[in-house]
């Protein structure tokens, strides 16, 4: 999807009467989607500012219930598709040292992975593929979610027109920061692993 067709269908969904449904969905699907959705929420909360809080609040669930569906592939896949990945992507001892890792920090690595942009789908398949209890996943998903989302709806709520002349100017270099998540992502498993 091209960056201005993004924008404006962003634009268009998030000033019709179904904005929080569309919201909840595009969040629900962040497993499987590609998109911004930190400058896709900003959108909708500039275009309808009274409903801030609402989309905070539908935007939290269904990301964790999003989170949820992934932490749930992790755990129950991996004993399918371990034996693939273990031997040719990664070596057991790295694999060992990570799982070590990230069951040491579990608490944090949980909090400070959904609080900054980090795709939550390298996050919450790593927290079933490692087996942290499914509540405490829940439990900081919900935390550090709730945290992200108050942080960009109440900018936008606070300083709604000045930051929407400033996202139309500045829409691709936003999406382009958003996106090097998945960069983040991939260097981090991979400083791990070595």
């Amino acid at each position: 999807m091209r960056m201005t067709n993004l924008y404006n269908w962003s634009i268009a969904k998030a000033s019709s009467s179904k904005a929080p449904y569309w919201v909840g969905l595009i969040f629900f699907l962040e497993i499987f989607l590609i998109l911004p959705l930190d400058a896709i929420l900003m959108f909708f909360c500039l275009q309808n500012r009274k409903n801030t809080f609402l989309y905070i609040a539908v935007a939290t669930f269904a990301s964790t219930l999003s989170g949820l569906i992934g932490y749930f592939l992790g755990h129950f896949l991996w004993d399918l598709i371990g034996p693939y990945v273990v031997p040719y992507l990664i070596s057991a001892a790295s694999f060992a040292r990570v799982s070590g890792h990230f069951q040491e920090y579990e608490n944090w690595a949980l909090f400070i992975g959904g609080l900054i942009p980090f795709p939550l789908k390298a996050l919450s398949l790593a927290a079933g593929v490692f087996q942290l209890g499914p509540l405490p996943f829940a439990l900081w998903m919900i935390a550090a979610r709730l945290l992200r989302f108050s942080l960009i709806g109440g900018a936008m709520y606070i300083w709604g027109e000045k930051v929407k002349g400033f996202v139309d100017r500045h829409f691709h270099r936003i999406v382009m920061v958003v996106g090097a998540k998945v960069a983040m992502a991939f260097l981090f498993f991979w400083a791990l692993a070595h």
